[in-house]
């Protein structure tokens, strides 16, 4: 459902006003590589939220109306001291747990058990 909404935005405006077109368009000089995969409007007038991925690692930008300025970091809401970039940050790097193949894992306890706990290493 994301990936149909993704091709969606690049074709129309976001509810923000700008497109990931228009995103991607400001942001491949200065981040190369850099795939635009949402905008969104930000509580901040004139600032749109860019998710987007480099490298094989997601996170959240910022690109102001006239896309001359990159800002990265937090926007914090005073008022109920919730982290509003860490909340999205969190959203578009959730992971399905259902959709990670387990033919080569290694099961230890019950393998029907109600609840399961995954632990990922890296062997190197």
């Amino acid at each position: 459902m994301a990936l149909i909404h993704t091709a969606f935005a690049a074709e129309s405006p976001a509810s923000s006003g700008m497109t990931t077109a228009e995103a991607l368009n400001a942001l491949k000089e200065i981040v190369p590589g850099v795939k635009v995969l949402e905008v969104d409007a930000t509580p901040v007038q004139g600032l749109f939220e860019v998710a987007v991925e480099t490298k094989g690692r997601k996170r959240i930008i910022y690109l102001d109306s006239s896309r001359k300025y990159l800002i990265s970091g937090s926007i914090v809401d005073i008022a109920t001291k919730q982290n509003l970039t860490q909340e999205r940050f969190s959203e578009i790097n959730k992971v399905n747990v259902s959709e990670i193949p387990f033919d080569d894992a290694l099961v230890m306890g019950d393998k029907n058990a109600p609840k399961r706990v995954i632990v990922f290493t890296d062997p190197d």
